[in-house]
C-alpha cells in the first residue's frame, strides 16, 4: 500500500513538472518587462532627527 502511494506521488510530480516545462517553452519570451521606480523627494535643510521641546 505504501509503495503505491509513493509511486503515485512520484508520477504526479513528474507529470506536473513536464506540464510546467511545456508551458514555459510554448509561451513567447518577448514580453517587455516593466520596472516601476519610486522617487523620494527631500526638502532642503530637513533632517531626520526629532526635535523635542520641554517646558521646565
Amino acid at each position: 500500500m505504501r509503495n503505491n502511494i509513493l509511486g503515485g506521488l512520484v508520477i504526479f510530480m513528474v507529470v506536473v513538472t513536464c506540464l510546467l516545462m511545456i508551458d514555459d517553452i510554448s509561451n513567447p519570451q518577448e514580453e517587455p518587462s516593466i520596472q516601476d521606480t519610486a522617487q523620494i523627494e527631500q526638502p532642503e535643510n530637513q533632517t531626520d532627527l526629532a526635535v523635542i521641546e520641554s517646558e521646565e
